[in-house]
């Protein structure tokens, strides 16, 4: 955001679609840049919690829009329209509505956090996980957001969970 009171703007001109043709060119459409927990989207105003929630990403069916004001945090609901242009800063996060079930070396797992790192995926695959200045895990996963469905991790790396989502954790020893 670049100052206390004003909201970030994006302003767009899509001219290369009339500009060979006898149309106008279009007026230009205004974005706003909102903050979702650690990331920044351009939305357009107005717009519901529900396409906040698929411009960050996130499955609606699986997360809850929650918006600061005065009074506090407040759960808007899904069709509920939001006008940016309003005066002020807008402020969201989102939440998973209940737990979700993800599956860890073929066990399922129900977490209620939207995100995951590396070493809390490694303990949710041990019960007891192996030990020793020689041992190593690999994390593989599938079922992933849409970005990207599947890859590895390694140490100091997280990822944002989806329903479903599959975790191999194998740990090996570097001798």
């Amino acid at each position: 955001m670049t100052g206390n009171n004003i909201l970030d703007e994006i302003e767009i001109v899509v001219l290369g679609e009339n500009a060979c043709t006898d149309n106008q060119i279009p007026k230009r459409d205004k974005f706003y840049l909102i903050k979702i927990g650690k990331n920044k989207i351009g939305v357009q105003s107005p717009i519901t919690g529900q396409e906040i929630l698929i411009a960050a990403n996130l499955d609606p069916s699986e997360y809850i829009l929650k918006q600061k004001l005065n009074e506090g945090w407040i759960n808007l609901e899904p069709e509920q329209i939001i006008d940016l242009a309003q005066p002020g800063i807008e402020r969201f996060k989102s939440s998973p509505k209940t737990e979700i079930l993800i599956i860890v070396n073929g066990r399922e797992k129900f977490i209620s956090t939207k995100e995951l790192s590396f070493s809390e995926i490694v303990s949710l695959a041990f019960d007891n996980p192996p030990t020793g200045e020689n041992i190593c895990f690999t994390a593989t996963y599938r079922k992933g957001n849409s970005q990207k469905p599947e890859g590895t991790l390694i140490e100091g790396d997280s990822i944002k969970i989806k329903r479903g989502m599959i975790f191999n954790v194998t740990a090996t020893d570097k001798s």
